[in-house]
């Protein structure tokens, strides 16, 4: 719809009849899209007169309005009219003035004179409506014939200059319009007249600018018409001049490349799309001092068109110079050039853009060129910037900051911050993402990334065409490449995570694809981050929708995976263990992604390979649930036909020492994590592969298989022997094992401290070159010897720590240093103390390490006698134990047992509500929560905790009773309290008879005794 608002006021060329219906049309369309409150449209109409029921009759004019096909939308307060809906001449009228400038600017006054004479058409002759904007168009016209372009019409200016106060720069324009046609004497009679009438009228002497063009007149500088080439003045387009948005994130980018500009006389901002090329390259722009010139070559198609937009930017369109080529013209103006020429927009017309920036830069030596694209140019000199994703904080301050100006409500920040990544902190990514959140939750924009191009594309309008879309991004640098690079690319994005040139040139199916991979790290399709190739995630997106067929890459995939796995898993133990894992660790992802296509298409052979080194890495690292929700398909869990079709244990294919390794590998997760189907299939697997294939299986592998009874049941006869039995062999990795298993059984089933047989089996995996069994094994010493005072817990604890992080087991690393941080807080380390203190602030998720972490400063309080600090602990190791998810109880039970404890602890000194209550139903909850998997250690420290209880009943009989089978049984307590305050408890109770006392016996006694407490 085109509403004419210079001269009368008319909606498609049809009048509009009525003060009142035009008053609010007016408003609106001043507005500008905005709304315009009620109060504000009954002002225009009625002057500070309204009628009785305003509101009402505003809304009676505004039906008018609609009915004359005006959109008009009701708002809270209000209304507005959609700016996209509405055309007005005068905003024509601005548009075309802006465009005359740019191009008088930039040299072309023909271009300027036409959109001159287009804006002035669009105004009544008196030029009475905005009469600003009018006297702009008028003196832009006059400009233009000066520099040559179309003839002089001085009517314009002289109804500027005959407006009272008269317009002293249309004054000045009109004298040297006619001084350009040789007529001096009008031009010196116009100055006095105006001169006069200042003086009569307002007591002033004309303006400086028309004092100035006197006095040109006077010396007969202005008898001739200057040339239409003018010196150079900045020229920046208008969203370069003003932006609409604030610049976030890039300060540090903004002086680098200021700073490059002064030491050469090039510089390349180099990013993939959407990275922020062309706003980093405005900022700089606004920043620079001297003159700034700015030529976009976005809408260029062919090599030929570079050089003359340069030269028209640069030379504009000179009458002494039409008939030279364009490169005449570009050495003709090389030497008078000066300041900053950006270029932007260079990567689809690299060769021609690099021809003309030598060659300006060889002419101009005063002229510095910035550049952006989506590769460098490839001039000697050139200083290449690339710009980086966004880090963290910056791109969600930029995603929140684009979210609240769309008016989007608040969003989560860690959910705010898990978008960025999924976008890959990519800036235009942000600001379509921003511009669906104002209409979407967080959570629904998070799932839809699925498909991100669906949800993103043609969010934001207004956008140059290659970014009007993720889609529209990508495939301009697509359009770029060779129709192998566009090959190698499709394929390319199969590979989920950072990858070497051996990955890429399995997955493209061909042996040399350096060529191939550097074309695309140039062109910002892929990035070198620590000598792997990274793709990001919405190119490589666009990558899987592009390829036609993924079953050639993922082939490649694959086969490249079974390589890496098999040398991987060899180097699992021993020398090279720690480079091993590091390397399994960056090439996670990828084995992943291989491992699922396997697995979903039936390769087992494959499968079992690529396993093999992944569901290591995943168990020492702690990630138990990872490798029992993988070997869930591979088994067939829930899948009978399929497991009646494997031939897992028959296929010739299929390594039988690695599928035994995996075998064993799935039994132990299984035991952490709970399914007990998966446990049996994986034992019914393990024992036919040793049945049939016996003699292809390792002898390492052949014993430790050998270990798994024992992890089922540490108290039966068998478990023992076969414990004996490994602690005799010839391999350090399998004797370790064997002396690891004997110590948890003797701690077990006679409640002997496990420190001798776990210093041995620390020195077998020390030998054998295994840092997890190292790790493992000084924990099980720390804890055997934290009673004493020697300081030996505190080394070795200090040991498992560090053997724990040079695996990369975060997750363990961290829980040994809870138990580390304890043993030294309890000395008096300060720095310690404050750790733990750290801990139990952390986010949750760590439930053990609170526990841990709470029960140590418990310990503390002890000491101190802190008795309010002392419940306040006891009561959160309860809630943490109650959270704790993990299907073995014995922690969950140990923790309530602590807790009790302390409850009784703090009563027997200072008192305490309900410790009686609290205390018996911590217990009664251990129990529930053993079942019958409870062992012989937490029989023992379940007996102690009820012998406590007791005591503080008073039934100090069955208190010692209990107190002796519980010191009969391994439970000690020594791992949760302090050895003195240990001694302390036991002072009342402690007694010999335990030692008369079977284990059997112990263990049905406690039952017994507990019961009647309880």
């Amino acid at each position: 719809m085109r509403i004419t608002t210079l001269g009368p006021l008319a909606v498609d060329g049809k009048p509009v009849r009525g003060e009142r219906l035009a008053a609010v049309i007016r408003e609106l369309i001043e507005a500008r899209g905005r709304a315009v409150p009620t109060a504000t449209l009954t002002d225009a109409v009625w002057q500070g007169d309204p009628p009785e029921d305003a509101a009402g009759a505003v809304q009676a004019l505004v039906s008018r309005v609609r009915r004359l096909g005006v959109p008009v939308v009701a708002v809270p307060g209000g209304y507005r009219t959609p700016a996209d809906q509405v055309e007005t001449d005068i905003a024509v009228a601005r548009v075309l003035a802006d465009r005359a400038h740019a191009a008088l600017r930039a040299g072309d006054p023909i271009a300027a004179r036409k959109a001159a004479d287009e804006a002035r058409a669009l105004f009544p002759e008196a030029g009475a409506e905005a009469a600003r904007l009018f006297g702009e168009v008028a003196m832009l016209r006059a400009e233009c014939a000066l520099a040559g372009a179309g003839s002089y019409e001085e009517e314009d200016l002289r109804s500027l200059v005959a407006r009272t106060p008269p317009d002293e720069p249309a004054a000045a324009l009109l004298v040297r319009v006619l001084a350009a046609q040789g007529r001096d004497a009008e031009a010196l009679d116009l100055v006095e007249r105006l001169r006069a009438e200042l003086a009569d009228r307002y007591g002033t002497d004309p303006s400086p600018v028309l004092a100035e063009a006197h006095v040109a007149l006077l010396r007969g500088e202005l008898t001739v018409a200057p040339s239409p080439r003018r010196m150079p003045r900045s020229a920046m387009p208008a969203s370069w001049r003003r932006p609409g948005t604030a610049l976030v994130g890039r300060e540090q980018d903004v002086a680098t490349v200021l700073a490059g500009l002064t030491e050469a006389p090039l510089v390349t901002i180099v990013a993939t799309g959407g990275a922020g090329k062309t706003r980093l390259a405005a900022e700089v722009a606004r920043r620079a001092t001297g003159v700034v010139q700015v030529i976009e070559l976005a809408g260029l198609r062919e090599p030929a068109e570079v050089l003359p937009a340069v030269v028209a930017v640069l030379g504009g369109v000179s009458l002494d110079r039409r008939m030279l080529t364009p490169q005449q013209r570009l050495q003709a103006i090389a030497a008078e050039l000066d300041g900053l020429l950006v270029l932007d927009n260079c990567e689809h017309l690299l060769d021609a853009t690099a021809t003309v920036v030598a060659d300006l830069l060889a002419a101009a030596p005063d002229l510095a060129v910035l550049a952006t694209s989506r590769a460098p140019l490839g001039l000697a000199g050139e200083i290449v910037h690339r710009l980086e994703m966004l880090p963290d904080p910056e791109a969600l301050a930029l995603l929140q900051a684009r979210a609240r100006a769309g008016g989007a409500m608040s969003i989560d920040e860690d959910k705010a911050l898990r978008l960025c990544h999924r976008l890959d902190n990519l800036p235009l990514a942000l600001e379509l993402a921003a511009a669906r959140l104002r209409h979407m939750p967080i959570d629904d924009v998070l799932a839809g990334l699925t498909n991100r191009f669906a949800l993103l594309d043609d969010a934001l309008r207004g956008l140059p065409e290659r970014h009007a879309s993720l889609w529209a991004m990508v495939d301009w640098s697509r359009e770029l490449l060779a129709p192998d690079e566009r090959e190698l690319l499709q394929r390319l994005a199969v590979v989920p995570a950072p990858f070497t040139a051996a990955t890429a040139a399995a997955v493209a199916g061909r042996p040399n694809v350096h060529r191939g991979l550097a074309v695309l790290v140039e062109q910002s399709l892929l990035r070198l981050e620590e000598n792997r190739y990274r793709m990001l995630e919405t190119v490589r997106e666009y990558g899987e929708a592009r390829l036609a067929n993924r079953t050639p890459a993922m082939t490649g995939l694959v086969s490249w995976a079974r390589a890496t796995a098999v040398e991987l898993t060899g180097g699992l133990v021993g020398a090279r263990q720690l480079e091993t894992l590091a390397t399994g660790a960056r090439e996670q992802e990828n084995l992943l992604a291989a491992l699922r296509w396997a697995v979903t298409t039936g390769d087992e052979p494959a499968a079992v390979d690529v396993a093999a080194p992944l569901f290591y890495l995943f168990m020492i690292r702690g990630l138990h649930l990872e490798v029992t929700e993988w070997a869930g398909p591979m088994l067939h869990v829930d899948d009978i036909p399929a497991r009646r079709r494997s031939t897992l244990h028959t296929d010739p294919r299929i390594n039988a020492d690695r599928l035994v390794w995996v075998c064993m590998l799935i039994v132990v997760n299984a035991g952490i994590t709970g399914p007990l189907r998966l446990s049996v299939l994986a034992l019914r697997v393990l024992r036919a592969v040793l049945a049939e294939r016996g003699a292809e299986v390792s002898p390492r592998n052949t014993q430790l298989s050998r270990l798994l009874p024992v992890l089922m049941d540490l108290q039966s006869d068998r478990a023992r022997a076969e414990a004996d039995a490994l602690v005799m062999d010839e391999d350090p990795f399998v004797r370790g094992f064997g002396m690891f298993a004997r110590a948890a059984i003797s701690e077990l089933t006679d409640g002997t401290t496990m420190a001798f047989d776990a210093e041995q089996a620390y020195a077998c995996f020390e030998a054998a070159g295994d840092h997890w069994g190292m790790g493992m094994t000084a924990q099980a010493v720390g804890n055997s010897l934290a009673a004493r005072a020697d300081g030996t817990a505190v080394d070795w604890l200090t040991r498992s720590v560090h053997n724990m992080e040079l695996i990369g087991a975060a997750q363990d690393a961290r829980s040994m240093q809870v138990l580390l941080d304890i043993q030294l807080a309890l000395t008096g380390d300060a720095e310690a103390e404050g750790r733990l203190r750290a801990t139990v602030e952390a986010e949750p998720g760590q439930e053990w390490d609170h526990a841990q972490a709470y029960l140590g400063l418990a310990n503390l309080a002890w000491q101190r006698q802190d008795w309010d600090e002392m419940l306040a602990c006891a009561a959160r190791i309860a809630l943490a134990a109650q959270d704790l998810t993990d299907p073995q109880p014995q922690q969950r039970v140990l923790f309530r047992i602590s807790a009790a404890i302390l409850y009784l602890a703090v009563a027997a000194d200072h008192p305490v509500p309900r410790a009686d209550l609290t205390a018996a139903t911590l217990l009664a909850r251990a129990r529930e929560d053993s079942g019958t998997a409870i062992d012989l250690p937490m029989v023992g420290a379940w007996a102690i905790g009820g012998a406590l209880l007791a005591h503080h009943r008073g039934e100090d009989v069955a208190a010692r009773e209990l107190w002796a089978l519980g010191i009969r049984t391994g439970g000690s307590l020594t791992t949760m309290f302090t050895p003195a305050e240990f001694a302390r408890m036991a002072a009342p109770l402690a007694n010999e008879d335990h030692r008369l006392t079977s284990v059997s016996a112990a263990t049905a006694r406690i039952r017994e005794l507990m019961t009647h407490i309880l």
